[in-house]
């Protein structure tokens, strides 16, 4: 039986290349994303508390000053948070163009499979043909052999 060999196999060599490299890119994006998520909560949570400490010093009776700088620090935790959202959206959309880039790589990779799996099927079918016709020529033979030994009789009856 003669090897198969597939003519395009460095091209899909190259494309599973691509498609992993696609795929440890998405893997990073998506660690960047839920780590700029994860900033973005522990943001909100520092406001949270940074309000709550405000609201125990507003009981606990402070002047004017005090109670300016907590709200100058709110403030400025407000500015950290929407920082960390259009962080964590610019994350989201690097995801997504990531999410593309795999499937698109994963797309041309599995083409050239089933253009290489249909070859190896043609090759496979006509290694079984070449099978075949041998077996018949075998058995032709076979059967046409013993009379050919027997001299070349012929029957005149």
């Amino acid at each position: 039986m003669a090897s198969f060999r597939f003519r395009a196999q460095v091209a899909l060599d190259l494309r599973r290349k691509q498609e992993d490299a696609a795929s440890e890119a998405l893997a990073r994006a998506e660690a960047a994303f839920r780590e700029a998520k994860a900033q973005e909560i522990a943001a909100m949570a520092d406001r949270q508390a940074a309000c709550d400490a405000r609201q125990t010093a507003e009981r606990s009776g402070i002047g004017a000053a005090a109670l300016e700088w907590h709200w100058n620090w709110i403030n400025r935790l407000a500015a950290g948070i929407a920082l960390r959202v259009r962080d964590a959206a610019a994350r989201e959309a690097d995801v997504a163009a990531a999410e593309r880039a795999w499937h698109e790589a994963r797309r041309r990779r599995r083409a050239l499979e089933r253009i290489r799996d249909r070859a190896l099927r043609r090759h496979q079918q006509a290694e079984a043909r070449k099978d075949e016709k041998a077996v018949d020529e075998l058995a032709r033979l076979r059967f046409v052999m013993p009379h050919a030994g027997s001299g070349g009789t012929h029957h005149d009856d």
